[in-house]
């Protein structure tokens, strides 16, 4: 089992994991950062908090190892664009 740190950015707020999680490998350590992005997106996306949610994953040594980033964009169509 390897520890890994989720830190989220979402817009200007950063929040730094000073915890983690013991996972299997990093296959589940990015199972998990997509998950934790999908949900943290579902609140805060919607509020227009901020246009993008991004997971960073640091290793046992504190090292980026992958970042899941989700975003949402709202498109109208006017009628001048008809």
């Amino acid at each position: 089992m390897r520890r890994f740190y989720f830190d989220v950015l979402d817009g200007d707020s950063f929040t730094r994991d000073d915890e983690g999680l013991e996972l299997e490998d990093l296959n589940a350590a990015e199972v998990m950062a997509i998950q934790a992005a999908s949900e943290i997106g579902h609140e805060s996306l919607p509020k227009r908090r901020s246009p993008e949610i991004c997971v960073r994953v640091r290793d046992e040594q504190g090292e980026p190892v992958l970042s899941v980033a989700v975003s949402m964009t709202v498109r109208r169509k006017t009628f001048a664009d008809a």
